[in-house]
């Protein structure tokens, strides 16, 4: 995906998810149910003082370097074109200004990743109409297990009532998303149909999408339908490193292409800005774009390159890896922490993960002391059901050391205490946090 910030210097992310032509929700910590394009998307990132402010506050031991701002995307309209184009090893010779345009870019995005393109990459230019029907198309089945995702969402006064979630996060996909690169069936689209810098970046971006999708294969069913947060992990490394892939390519911008592709990321972001969405959704949204850059970067002080390939090959799965890359470099595993019991017929059920668990605390008792007691993060599960006119979730957590579980058991009380339908518990090696709402 392809995300630019109100406010922030032009860049761009994208993530990976299955094929653009299934649009399906794909499930991210919280079990909140996102419309992720099932390719690597184009997202124009939303101000989030919230995330941020999480990140900004973890324990300096825990997070490398501040990711850097992301990337633009494109917000153009023309007529829609399409070409096909050879890698950059072939014969064939680019007779079109996009053809020689995206040759060139391939060029950079495979002497960037240290790989060759293995075969030609189909590019598609769209107007803003066929591009947002062909994003969102068959998106529409995906409404009900989106609206169970919601109400897990209020029962943890993560949103407010009223909100229709679907709804908005439809919106503001429709609004936000600039271009995709589709792992399933190798097409990358643009929104837009002019070579401006602001769309070179970002189908350079969208490259980096193709070349690693033909080498480690992208589109992994298994991982987007697990009940934890393989897929916000996964997702993470993959726009960490077509971030970093981009910020490259930003560096060789002029400084009047520089100030041009600016311009037109502010313009993107104010029109996506206007839709409404929860923030913890937002948060959640865009936590690959905040946080990959910094994993990718901790991979490639490691082992450069070849390092990241090997992410790859054995991906993280959790938002503690990408949140504190030490913990996957030395290949510690989450706790198992069995299903806690149901009030009734159990509707949801998965993975919280550290960095909902940040949010979450964030959003009742303050992003710093909920940073705070989420970092020592162990291992978790979660489980939903309905109950009366309401909807309950049971939470439980296991964390690092005793002292960890204690402040956690902390935190969550005074969370508690401002819901005003939840109880907490503490055990030896646990911390049950059951809320209806």
């Amino acid at each position: 995906m392809n995300v630019a910030s109100p406010g922030v210097p032009p860049g761009a992310g994208d993530g990976s998810a299955p094929p653009p032509q299934r649009v399906r929700l794909v499930a991210l910590a919280v079990a909140v149910v996102l419309v992720v394009v099932a390719s690597t998307t184009a997202l124009v990132l939303r101000d989030d003082p919230v995330a941020e402010s999480v990140l900004a506050e973890r324990p300096p031991d825990r997070v490398a370097d501040p990711p850097p701002p992301p990337p633009p995307d494109p917000s153009l309209t023309t007529a829609p074109s399409t070409t096909e184009v050879a890698p950059p090893t072939t014969a064939t010779v680019p007779d079109t200004p996009l053809e020689r345009e995206v040759a060139t870019l391939s060029r950079f995005v495979a002497d960037q990743r240290e790989l060759e393109f293995l075969r030609p990459v189909q590019v598609q230019l769209l107007d803003d109409g066929p591009f947002v029907a062909r994003l969102l198309r068959d998106v529409e089945e995906n409404r009900e297990e989106t609206d169970q995702s919601e109400r897990v969402l209020r029962a943890l006064q993560l949103i407010e009532p009223g909100v229709d979630l679907f709804e908005t996060f439809t919106s503001f996909y429709g609004d936000a998303v600039l271009g995709f690169y589709d792992p399933e069936t190798d097409e990358l689209v643009i929104r837009g149909a002019e070579l401006t810098p602001y769309t070179r970046t970002t189908i350079a971006h969208e490259l980096a999408h193709a070349l690693d999708d033909q080498h480690f294969e992208l589109y992994r069913p298994e991982v987007y339908d697990a009940d934890d947060e393989s897929s916000l992990a996964f997702s993470s490394l993959i726009e960490g490193v077509s971030l970093s892939v981009e910020s490259a390519y930003r560096e060789t911008l002029s400084a009047s292409e520089e100030e041009e592709s600016a311009r037109q990321a502010g313009e993107f972001a104010s029109r996506a800005g206007a839709s409404p969405i929860p923030p913890i959704v937002t948060s959640l949204a865009q936590f690959p774009y905040l946080a990959g850059p910094s994993f990718v970067g901790a991979l490639l002080d490691e082992g450069r390159e070849p390092r990241v390939d090997q992410a790859f090959r054995e991906p993280p799965t959790t938002s503690e890896e990408i949140l504190d890359p030490t913990v996957y470099l030395r290949g510690e595993a989450p706790v198992a922490v069995p299903a806690p019991p149901a009030g009734g017929a159990i509707i949801d059920e998965g993975v919280f993960g550290e960095w909902a668990l940040s949010l979450a605390l964030g959003e009742l008792i303050g992003s710093t002391a909920g940073t705070a007691a989420a970092d020592g993060w162990g291992g978790d599960s979660y489980v939903a059901w309905d109950e009366a006119e309401r909807t309950c979730v049971r939470l439980a957590f296991a964390m690092d050391t005793p002292a960890d579980l204690a402040e956690l058991a902390g935190a969550w009380e005074q969370w508690a205490d401002a819901h005003g339908d939840a109880s907490v518990d503490l055990a030896s090696d646990l911390v049950t946090v059951t809320a209806c709402g």
